[in-house]
């Protein structure tokens, strides 16, 4: 072959650089696909709109303390029952929204007059009737949990002396011993000087019972006490947890005759409310409490035969075994500066057998090894 005709051959492009050939050798052009639109474009698009939606909503929720309570008040006396109950479980979580993150450009909504009045009046009308449904039931039970986080107790206290009369369901009746124990526990806190965050100068205060109980509402106390006396057994259970947080001659009174209550709750929160008080009378209980707690199962009475209520009593006490252990490490270290010699013995004996016990959980075992070197010292 001739030197001219290889000069005629065409020449590869070197690797990495571009070829600028004819036309007809350039790749042809497509039309874009679907699919490549919808990447391109759409998918974007859908990102921000995303976005934008997920800001509108924080901002309307930033905005609802200061603007939609007052639509929600006013919704509570509308005619229409679903919008009545809406605007209340609405307005329920705004409170609550207030508790968890305080409004700093306005009073939170548990102080606010007119949400408390049409909560109460809700519940007082909802109360009036004479043949509750069993919707009514429900409702009457949300809103007297309600009223715990309501601060006007001049406006909450004589509607839960209402709620929790004994023709009441069992359920509102609950609803509104806790509701009573919330407000009476914040009153307590703040007489006896507890800071309420755990330190350990609230450990070191001394206990005592009040001169006066906490709370003045006569109805609320005439109620207190029938319930302490009452025949359903979580009634009277609830009872003593609010007796304790009242406070006073009369509630310590109630709780010691509780302790030789015939449910076994019952006197677990006689004992807790005679030691969040600093009363000795609560020792004993206490000490058999103890050691109860540091079984792995507890004798239950039932019917001979009775297997199935047997094996339901035993799981009740298996889920509520660490629970009754942590309170009552608690109401050990609260009577321990009122224990005699004799029975501060039998307490670190007790406490040094939870801290010992492979059936607790390692925090609790940790509180009764912490409790038992706080006693030693």
């Amino acid at each position: 072959m001739s030197a001219d005709s290889s000069e005629s051959r065409p020449v590869p492009p070197a690797q990495g650089s571009f070829s600028y050939g004819r036309p007809e050798e350039l790749p042809p052009v497509k039309p874009p696909s679907a699919g490549f639109i919808v990447q391109l474009f759409l998918i974007p698009a859908l990102i921000v709109m995303a976005v934008v939606a997920v800001w509108a909503l924080f901002g309307r929720l930033a905005d609802s303390g200061t603007t939609d309570w007052g639509q929600l008040v006013a919704e509570l006396g509308s005619g229409n029952e679903h919008r009545r109950w809406r605007a209340a479980q609405e307005l329920a979580q705004l409170i609550r929204n207030d508790q968890l993150q305080p409004p700093i450009d306005r009073e939170p909504l548990s102080q606010n007059r007119q949400v408390c009045e049409a909560l109460v009046k809700l519940l007082n009308e909802s109360l009036e009737q004479t043949t509750p449904s069993q919707d009514d039931v429900l409702h009457q039970e949300f809103l007297a949990r309600c009223m715990g986080s309501l601060q006007d107790n001049s406006q909450t206290l004589p509607v839960l002396a209402q709620a929790m009369r004994p023709e009441r369901d069992v359920e509102v009746r609950k609803s509104a011993l806790m509701a009573v124990t919330t407000i009476a526990g914040e009153k307590f806190d703040k007489a006896m000087g507890f800071t309420g965050d755990g330190s350990e100068g609230d450990d070191n205060l001394q206990r005592k019972p009040l001169s006066e109980p906490c709370l003045a509402d006569a109805a609320v106390l005439d109620q207190l006490r029938m319930a302490a006396q009452d025949t359903e057994p979580v009634v009277r259970h609830l009872a003593a947890y609010a007796l304790a947080n009242v406070s006073g001659p009369g509630s310590i009174e109630q709780l010691k005759v509780m302790l030789l209550d015939g449910d076994r709750r019952t006197r677990a929160n006689a004992v807790m409310g005679l030691a969040r008080n600093g009363v000795a009378d609560a020792v004993p209980e206490l000490q058999k409490l103890l050691q109860d707690v540091s079984q792995p199962t507890i004798s239950v009475d039932v019917a001979v035969g009775d297997e199935t209520e047997r094996l339901l009593q035993q799981r009740m006490w298996q889920a509520e075994q660490p629970i009754l252990a942590r309170n009552s490490l608690r109401a050990a270290r609260d009577l321990w500066v009122v224990a005699t010699a004799e029975q501060r013995v039998e307490l670190q004996k007790s406490v040094a057998a939870i801290g010992a016990a492979d059936l607790f959980a390692a925090d609790v075992r940790n509180q009764a090894r912490e409790l038992l070197q706080w006693m030693e010292r």
